[in-house]
């Protein structure tokens, strides 16, 4: 299906009344959502501890070797996404499409999450390639089938972004206890990142099993049924002429870069242009447990004026308090930034709650078009625009810092760092965010896909077999 197809009004004869809407009930939609608690550790934690504690071990001479290792590593992860997303889509078990993944990738997470937390004093750059690409595909083995699972248990507009918001929630909290556990380690003198990290690796390998089981007991994967027979050409094909899919993967695409930057240089922030590296935990946790807050709001408002219009919304509400930050946030000026942390971490709520939301939506297009309940394969895109974003950013950031001399390991009252190093990080940290977030502003305004349209693709998708 293509924008301008999409755009058409529905013939009168084909329009459906809304049918009634099966709500899930909180405590299994709690249940879903329990294993994002410890998973969120694999996301923006790891986005914004790894990078700094290599770059404390390493020679300051490989910090673009750090960037470029870590993007080639989510680069070569992203090849994956395709097959793991077929995968799920074509599995049939009599507990459903995707707990059964689920269930394997959570050892290996394990595993691979406290290797990458844990490394030794005289480490290489080695190990952390061989780490990075390990800890980015358990995170698909998991992450791809739990997100497409929670896409399934509704077909409705707005429960998806119930389900979603849940689910994106409950990753907020876990990333609030993964960036406050160091502080509060700090509090009882374990003060070395490399140890604090350790203990999150530990945490993580504890709570991760006991939430994973739970779910996969209680929450029914409703994807249960036989699935029709299908190639890579065919499904190829049919995401190729879903016009609004590809609308919107270009448009969290360049957001995902654009909150990559921020993520990956956070820590570096607060300690060289702030001159706070005390305050990192505090800041962090403001800024998640503002995230947190926007949820409900952006939830409410995307009931009001659509899930695209919404984001588009928070958005430039992120922009509004990010593009003063390289040259309003000096040595000590921490109530400046505490204002700019809590805004943009409110508008950050909409970029957790309402693009997975509108992913399912796209899905409907093709399943409308082809009878097919291709989830998974979409998801998997989604998989590749994000980890290709995440990795740009990370490799841009350090390959610019590199470039102009930045050094990770100087404590900032040497001044070690040149003014030109200083606003480099100024500006890789919030002005090439706010350029690219206005960039995919303009993309998604004008998203065709709304309630009414979905409403109606779900209905003609509701006669095909599956």
């Amino acid at each position: 299906m293509t924008i301008a197809e999409a755009e058409q009004p529905v013939p009168a004869d084909q329009e459906n009344e809304p049918r009634p809407v099966e709500r899930i009930r909180w405590p299994t939609l709690f249940l879903y959502g329990l294993p994002s608690l410890p998973l969120a550790a694999l996301t923006l934690p790891v986005y914004i501890y790894v990078p700094t504690l290599y770059a404390s071990i390493l020679p300051p001479a490989q910090l673009g070797m750090i960037g470029l290792v870590l993007m080639l590593a989510r680069i070569v992860d992203a090849v994956s996404d395709p097959i793991i997303g077929a995968a799920s889509d074509a599995t049939k078990s009599r507990f459903g499409r995707r707990k059964p993944w689920l269930f394997v990738a959570t050892p290996l997470t394990m595993i691979a999450f406290y290797a990458i937390m844990t490394p030794a004093a005289d480490t290489h750059i080695g190990y952390l390639a061989l780490w990075s690409v390990a800890l980015t595909l358990c995170w698909t083995l998991a992450l791809l089938p739990y997100n497409s699972w929670g896409a399934e248990l509704s077909d409705d507009y707005h429960e998806r972004t119930r389900i979603s918001a849940v689910r994106e929630g409950v990753t907020v909290a876990g990333t609030l206890l993964a960036v406050g556990l160091p502080a509060a380690l700090a509090a009882f003198g374990i003060a070395a990142l490399g140890d604090q990290l350790h203990w999150l690796a530990v945490g993580v390998c504890i709570l991760l099993p006991p939430a994973v089981a739970l779910a996969l007991w209680h929450v029914p994967d409703k994807a249960h049924r036989a699935v029709q027979s299908w190639t890579f050409r065919s499904a190829g094909a049919h995401i190729r002429r879903n016009g609004p899919f590809w609308r919107f993967i270009a448009s969290h695409f360049i957001n995902a870069t654009a909150n990559g930057f921020p993520a990956t240089l956070f820590l570096l922030f607060v300690t060289y242009r702030l001159e706070m590296p005390e305050a990192q935990g505090g800041l962090l946790f403001l800024y998640f447990l503002a995230g947190l807050a926007g949820i409900p709001f952006w939830t409410w408002l995307s009931r009001r004026i659509s899930k695209h219009r919404a984001w588009g919304y928070a958005m430039l509400l992120a922009c509004a308090s990010f593009v003063w930050t390289p040259f309003a946030v000096g040595p000590g000026d921490i109530a400046v930034f505490v204002v700019i942390s809590l805004v943009s971490g409110f508008a950050v709520g909409a970029d957790l709650a309402l693009p997975a939301s509108i992913q399912a939506d796209v899905v409907d297009a093709d399943r409308a078009k082809s009878g097919a309940r291709n989830t998974g394969i979409y998801f998997a895109a989604w998989g590749i625009a994000t980890k290709a974003a995440l990795g740009i950013s990370v490799g841009v950031a350090f390959l610019a810092l590199g470039a102009v001399g930045f050094d990770a390991n100087t404590p900032p009252v040497d001044a070690a760092n040149s003014e030109t190093a200083l606003m480099m990080l100024g500006l890789l940290y919030a002005f090439v965010p706010v350029i690219l977030k206005l960039a995919a502003i303009a993309i998604m305004w004008r998203f065709p896909l709304d309630e009414k349209l979905q409403r109606d693709l779900t209905s003609s998708a509701a006669g095909r077999a599956e």
